[in-house]
Formats: structure tokens, sequence, C-alpha cells
């Protein structure tokens, strides 16, 4: 193995509580037990932020086979901002130092697919068993996410990640379409989501996964806002096609509620970070065109609220208008009682005949109300038979000429210049 360390950090946008304080073993069903331990974000020079760290090498190593490539380690990092960044460690045979630069991200590339095909079942599996040992609460999923059925709740569509190389004094320039940024010591930005760090690959795990911080901080904070994107357009295909039923408003503002608190938690990286850590914090936000995305985000989901008001007072009306004729209904049924008693009171001495005549007369005119009260007025206004048109429009138009009529001569248009 070549003196490289090729780190993959991918986030995950998941909305949930802060994690627990207790730290018990969580039973994965089919991959062991684990045992999650404290953490935190070690380049935050104010208040810390508490991080759950679990390590997943021994689930995901006898899963996964990557030809040429050895898989050190892979650690969850359960962020309190509802985010779960899920980080491997690799190491190649291929000399990743004399790769030009679209060699290695394809290298990179082809890997991140390999994995996130790989893991997806495990991932699932550990979430559902985090959530059910109460490890993690008070989820807010994608409105077409769920923890139950056939769909995975890890939100894939969302995930975005970085590439880190660690290896002393790095070969690779930076792409040239690449702003010119000025990042932190040691850092040097090759294309957005891909870093080269110059520090020494041997250094132990976790101080690794500190140092990289600052871009995981920023990509994870578009895995947010790339979630938001895609229940966005979800919700407005199941409303342009006609099923507003599906579109839960308050499961949405519970999402979105969730979603931006989580943003802007880490958005106060920018100030809570150190000096190095905050400039490559914002070199690779801007690298990454984290502004835009928000400001895309922000337009899309104020056009969803918008839409999911008008769909619920439609619903409203639509409900209203029901209740209304259920109540014209009941009017009509206790008018129809109120007359049978009175024919009764009224028509003591009669013969049978004539009672049930009435009866059968007041039942009769009882239903015809029901039917114009309950059934909705578009249902019967449509078998009305539209009305003639007036004479003085028949005479207008022209009688169908006979077989033995001359066709009449065109018309000839004036000569013009």
């Amino acid at each position: 193995m070549t003196g490289v360390l090729h780190l993959q950090s991918r986030a995950y946008p998941l909305h949930h509580h802060s994690p627990d304080p207790s730290l018990d073993v969580v039973t994965v069903p089919g991959y062991g037990d684990l045992r999650p331990v404290a953490g935190e974000l070690g380049s935050l020079a104010y208040n810390p932020d508490a991080t759950i760290e679990i390590d997943l090498t021994g689930a995901v190593n006898p899963v996964i086979d990557l030809p040429g490539t050895e898989i050190v380690a892979c650690h969850a990092r359960i962020l309190s901002a509802g985010t779960v960044l899920v980080v491997y460690a690799l190491r190649h045979e291929t000399d990743l130092r004399s790769l030009p630069l679209p060699e290695l991200d394809a290298l990179d590339a082809k890997v991140n697919r390999i994995l996130r095909e790989a893991d997806a079942p495990i991932l699932s599996a550990v979430l559902a068993a985090a959530v059910g040992s109460g490890l993690i609460s008070g989820l807010a999923l994608r409105p077409d996410l769920a923890l139950g059925g056939d769909r995975s709740p890890i939100d894939r569509q969302s995930a975005r990640y970085n590439a880190h190389f660690v290896t002393q004094d790095p070969p690779w320039t930076a792409d040239p379409r690449v702003p010119l940024l000025a990042a932190g010591p040691d850092c040097r930005i090759l294309l957005p989501y891909t870093y080269a760090w110059d520090h020494d690959p041997a250094t132990p795990l976790a101080d690794l996964l500190t140092m990289t911080e600052p871009a995981d901080i920023a990509v994870s904070q578009q895995s947010l806002l790339v979630g938001a994107l895609v229940a966005g357009r979800w919700v407005l295909a199941d409303l342009a096609r006609g099923h507003p039923e599906s579109a839960d408003v308050h499961a949405f503002r519970r999402f979105l509620d969730g979603l931006w608190a989580d943003f802007h938690h880490l958005d106060g990286y920018r100030i809570e970070s150190t000096q190095a850590h905050r400039a490559t914090y914002l070199a690779a936000r801007e690298t990454i065109g984290l502004d835009d995305t928000q400001e895309r985000a922000d337009k899309l989901l104020g056009y969803v609220s918008n839409s999911l008001l008008a769909a619920s007072s439609q619903r409203t009306e639509a409900l209203d208008n029901r209740l209304n004729r259920v109540a014209a209904a009941l009017t009509v049924v206790s008018a129809a009682s109120f007359g049978l008693d009175i024919a009764v009171f009224v028509l003591p001495q009669v013969s049978l005949g004539t009672k049930l005549a009435v009866v059968a007369g007041l039942i009769g005119m009882a239903v015809s109300f029901l039917v114009v009260a309950i059934l909705p007025r578009s249902s019967w206004s449509r078998h009305r038979r539209a009305p003639a048109p007036p004479a003085a429009v028949r005479s207008r138009v022209p009688a169908p000429a006979s077989a033995a009529d001359p066709l009449p001569e065109p018309a000839v248009a004036p000569d013009g210049p």
C-alpha cells in the first residue's frame, strides 16, 4: 500500500433530536453489537458541539469487497445538528501520487459508487437499531422516506461526499477552474469536494477527522439543502398529479423546521471554529456553491409552502361543502319525520290505503330532496340538456349544398405591391 490515505466523508441529512447522553450497546441484527462513544467537534474554539462516534469497521469489512483497496476504518459520526457523517479510510495498491488529477477523481468516484451500493443495507440496519435503542430519537425524514416498508430511510439521493487525500507534499495541482481561495494551512482544494492535505497519513484517525472537519461541515450543509430541494420537488410533483391528500402539510412543516434548524446550527461553524479551520470552511463552502444552493432552496420551499396552503384550502372547502350537504339532508329527514307525525295525528280515522298513500308520498318527497341535497351539483347538472341555439343564429348557418349545386368561384385577390 502507498503512502496516501484516502478519506471519503459522506454526509447524510437526518433530522433528529440531540444525541442521547446514555451510550448503551446497540445490537444490529446480522451485524453484531456496536459500542457508541461520546465525542465532539475538535475544530471549535468556543462552544463545544457533541457527537456520537460509532466504529463500523467490523460490520463493513466482511461485506464489502474492493479489489486493490483496503478499508482501514469506517466510522459513523452522529452530529447534534441532525447529520450523520460516514467516513471511510482507504489505502490503495495503486500509487495515487503518480495519477493525474482527472484519473484520481475518476478512481475516487468509482470507489464511492461501490461503497454506496454495498453499505446501503448496513447503514439502514444501523439506523433502525439506533432508533429502536433510543440512541437517536425524534426523526423528521423527507416526506417520501419512512422507517418501515421497502424503502430505505437512508437519504442516499441527498447525500454528498468529500474526498480527502492525505500525504506529505501532495503532488497534485488544483484544477484551473477552481477559484483561488485562501484555505487553511496544509489544505489545497483540488476540485469541488476534493482536497489534498499535506500531512502524515499515519496520524491517528481521530486527529485526521478533526483536520477535515471544516470541509465536512460544509458538505453536510450542502446535503441538508439538497434534501430540501428533493423533498420540495417530490411534494410539487404529487400536487401536480392531483394527489394533494398524500401531501401532509404538518409533516412537511416539521421536516422544514428540522432542516433550517440544523442548517443554521451548522452555519454557526464560521464563528465558532478556530481561525485556521474557519478559513478552510469558508473556502470550501464557496467552492461548492453553498450560498447559491441556499438561495435556490429558499425560493423553491417558499413556492411549495404556498402550493400546500392552496391545496389545504381546497380540501377545507370541499369538506365544508360535504358537511353542508349532510346538514341539508338531515334537515330533510327531520322534516319528513315531522310530516309523518302530523299525518298520523291529523288523519287518525282514514283508511289504510290513504295512510299508505300519504306515507309513500312523504317518503318519496324526502328521498327526492335527499338526492338533490347530498349529490354534488356537478353530478346532476351535467345531465341537463343544453339549450338550442337562438333562431337568429340558426338562420345564419348556411344549408348544406346538394351534389347538383355548382361549386362557388374562388375569390381573386386584388393586385398589390
